[in-house]
């Protein structure tokens, strides 16, 4: 018989381990196994076979049903020797072969006990445990059932803490056989039952070391090709029709991670019913996550992924550098396999991620090569101890293969101490099995950098040289990945439908947002183009595709060219049109959409939406204009949504080291798609600290990054946006286009006056508007540098109601709409 491998063997070493007590435990502890000579047995046996070899003369089992028993008979006569066979003499004058004597049987020793009491049960092991006569092992089966249980776990709770300390005998040794998946969770259900504080300490210990001891996962490929060939031999036969895809069909089946009992059901249920074991077969019944073609490699299925070239390129390199180590037999600093992967929502981060991990499988570098997805809210608990033992339940579900935190950026954004004991528990537990664990931490490239310097540690195992950056994919690879989608949902279309479906992807793809899905979101408007069509053609499968069921939201992206005329602007800039004075500002925005009217029909080259800078004093509009800009930008196709998000110095600036980029990007993603208006701007410059200037950085980073997917518009004074553009030698060049807006006059005062009265069912007598022409007057002498223009009208007009409603109170003859010249305010 050859040695044995896989999980056998891991009983082996853990029994040989000097601790004096073992915790058996994870989902293999109740599995079945199969050895290097195809022979298949259960726990019991692979335990007796582990502390036979490991050199215990006496292994005695103890569960709640059978109390105390034996698999060997060495091990029970050497608990219950037999008893020397009595001798009686014979009666007078009896003779036979032996003189006067006889023979009889002697009594035979104790079996199983199930009569046993539990008190007494415990007091034997307990003595076993003490003797050195044998060296001992003594193997508690369910251990859940019987620590927990009111009568022996009492009883061992007496004894537990000398076996532990080593007060029984030094060579003895305890196995407790959990069904547990964790090392943390038996620690957790220990610590639970408040009675063994010693063996809550051992589990402790132990999860704490990197070998992991008495953990036993699933079956490795090679324990399953044991498997799967004595189902072969047995009657009726499993049939395996193509040996080539043999290899993959058993990489698949140890990354699903089920236990060989499963598979053992599994396996004989297909030659019961004479179904061949195909890779179809098994993603029929929904039994692994994925089987690799026939003759089809890892390395094959990466190249099919759309795009991702720098991905693949990266991955190529950490295969040949692993390899040629290998060649080498290096035996220097071991590598660090743990990675980063930037990228933005859809760009296949996940997918890439399970076959990272078939990659280290095949290298060698991970057994199983499994992928487990968390996110940062999985890792971390809501109490006190509740978060060490999320983190480390997620980590050992992990080993062997490839934990995967996406959005991980939240447990450095996360407020508290939690988050950081997660950071402090992963990085432990990436140290303590950096043989069997890969982890990968992903999210938007800015907010992961701000991970990775949340804490010293995460440097160290995310080296820069493990950072993979997943570009957003471009305008081809997103609409063959829509247009493919459709295929397989059988549809077809026209010339004219794809030019249209080609323009609405090119237009996604131009006003993208921080949470544009990428391939996800092509996905997502292929099968609502589908439910659509069912609805057009009420179900007809062998209707084609029209432009016309595109989504309303999409239609920007079709629109027309407008021709340059008067008339077609004046409708594009109607509202803009109707306010107030503003020449100067309305004929600039009639010149900018002109301009790129003209480009878009022109079709040469990238229309991007502009930044702009909004030049002038307080009350002239400038809010209400970057309002109108965010709309005419959305109907010329150029922003998603066009919505404006205010932003003002303190929502942008933070108060601590490393906190003001965080904000300022927050602001920005808020604004995605649309404008982010950024009034008295030049306050980000004017403070004299490093946190303003850290903001305008930042600021001016993202504008360039984001370009085309965002409108930064800036308003201040003129004389203070200069300095704020100075602040920054790359702000000029992203504020290209400069709107200059005057004070208003006081004509154009009196008609926005008269305009807001009215809009509330009021009107001005003659000489109320005179006598209000005269207080903005006096109110522009008073204040020449800071008059609010429009704000001075509302900061009027609220105490002229006030003065109406006093003096109308009473009078039941009163006009109640018309303003008069006592209501007015006196100018002064």
């Amino acid at each position: 018989m050859t040695g044995p491998s896989g999980r056998p063997a891991a009983l082996r070493r853990a029994a040989a381990m000097p601790d004096p007590v073992l915790l058996v435990h994870g989902p293999g502890a109740d599995d079945a196994f199969v050895d290097d000579a195809y022979r298949t047995y259960g726990i019991e046996e692979a335990l007796w076979e582990a502390l036979h070899a490991a050199g215990f003369a006496r292994i005695v089992f103890y569960s709640p049903r059978r109390k105390i028993y034996f698999r060997d008979a060495e091990s029970r006569r050497r608990t219950v020797p037999a008893a020397p066979a009595p001798r009686r003499r014979v009666p007078p004058g009896f003779t036979g072969p032996l003189g006067d004597r006889m023979v009889i049987a002697p009594p035979r020793p104790p079996g199983p006990t199930g009569g046993m009491r539990d008190e007494h049960a415990v007091m034997t092991l307990d003595h076993l445990m003490r003797q050195d006569d044998h060296r001992t092992a003594v193997v508690v089966l369910h251990a859940e059932e019987v620590l927990g249980h009111t009568v022996a776990g009492r009883a061992l709770a007496s004894v537990f803490a000398e076996w532990t300390a080593y007060r029984g005998s030094a060579r003895n040794k305890c196995v407790l056989v959990f069904r547990r998946p964790s090392l943390e969770e038996v620690r957790a259900f220990v610590w639970d039952l408040r009675a063994f504080p010693t063996l809550e300490e051992q589990a402790r210990r132990l999860a704490g070391r990197g070998d992991r001891p008495g953990r036993l996962g699933a079956p490795d490929e090679a324990e399953l090709a044991r498997l799967l060939h004595v189902r072969r031999l047995s009657k009726p036969p499993l049939t395996v029709p193509d040996w080539a895809a043999l290899p993959a069909i058993l990489r698949a089946m140890a990354a699903a991670g089920a236990l060989a009992r499963d598979w053992e059901d599994r396996l004989r249920d297909l030659a019961e019913n004479a179904v061949p074991l195909t890779p179809e077969v098994l993603r029929e019944r929904g039994w692994v996550p994925s089987v690799t073609d026939p003759g089809e490699d890892v390395w094959q299925r990466l190249d099919r992924l759309a795009g991702l070239g720098p991905v693949k390129e990266y991955l190529r390199g950490k295969r040949h550098l692993v390899e040629a180590r290998e060649r080498l037999g290096s035996t220097g600093q071991p590598l660090t396999h743990h990675l980063v992967f930037l990228g933005n929502p859809g760009t296949g981060k996940t997918t890439v991620a399970r076959l990272v991990g078939e990659m280290y499988r095949e290298l060698g570098v991970l057994h199983q090569g499994h992928l487990v997805e968390a996110k940062a809210a999985d890792l971390v608990g809501q109490h006190v101890g509740e978060t060490r033992q999320k983190t480390a339940v997620l980590v050992e579900s992990a080993l062997d293969g490839v934990l995967f935190v996406d959005e991980a950026y939240a447990l450095a954004e996360s407020a508290g101490g939690f988050a950081e004991e997660a950071i402090d528990t992963l990085l432990t537990m990436m140290e303590n099995e950096r043989h069997r664990l890969v982890v990968i931490v992903a999210g938007y490239p800015d907010r992961m950098r701000g991970f990775l310097d949340a804490n010293p540690g995460l440097r160290r195992r995310f080296p820069e040289g493990n950072v993979v950056t997943f570009p957003d994919h471009d305008v081809p690879t997103l609409t063959e990945i829509l247009l493919t989608r459709l295929r397989d949902h059988g549809l077809t279309w026209s010339g004219e439908t794809e030019a249209a479906l080609r323009r609405v992807v090119a237009g996604l793809h131009r006003t993208r947002g921080a949470d544009f899905g990428n391939a996800a979101a092509m996905l997502t408007l292929a099968d609502e183009l589908l439910e659509r069509l069912a609805v057009r053609s009420r179900g007809r499968a062998d209707r084609p595709l029209e432009t016309g069921d595109l989504p309303e939201r999409l239609a920007p992206f079709l629109a027309p060219a407008l021709p340059a005329d008067a008339s077609d602007l004046t409708g594009l800039l109607g509202g803009l049109h109707d306010m107030i004075g503003l020449a100067p500002v309305k004929e600039s925005v009639r010149a900018l959409v002109a301009q790129l009217r003209l480009r878009q029909r022109r079709g040469r080259g990238r229309v991007v939406a502009p930044h702009l800078l909004f030049l002038g004093p307080p009350g002239t509009g400038k809010t209400t204009v970057a309002r109108e800009i965010g709309r005419i930008f959305r109907e010329l196709g150029l922003l998603p949504s066009g919505h404006v998000v205010d932003a003002a110095r303190d929502e942008l600036v933070g108060r601590y080291v490393g906190h003001t980029a965080p904000m300022t990007r927050a602001k920005i993603d808020e604004a995605m798609g649309g404008v982010l208006f950024l009034d008295e701007a030049y306050r980000l410059a004017g403070e004299r600290d490093d946190f303003g200037r850290e903001a305008l950085d930042t600021l001016n980073q993202e504008m360039e990054n984001r370009l085309g997917r965002l409108t930064v518009i800036a308003a201040g004074y003129p004389d203070e946006m200069r300095r704020f553009l100075a602040a920054n030698p790359g702000l000029r060049s992203r504020f290209t286009t400069h709107l200059e807006f005057p004070a208003y006059s006081t004509g154009e005062l009196l008609a926005i006056l008269d305009r807001t009265a009215a809009e509330q069912g009021y009107r001005l007598s003659p000489e109320a508007r005179t006598r209000a022409g005269a207080w903005l007057e006096a109110e522009r002498r008073a204040h020449p540098r800071d008059f609010g223009n429009a704000r001075a009208v509302r900061r009027l007009f609220g105490p002229m109601v006030t003065a109406m409603a006093l003096r109308v109170d009473g009078d039941p003859d009163a006009d109640l709409d018309l303003f008069l010249p006592e209501d007015v305010p006196h100018a002064t």
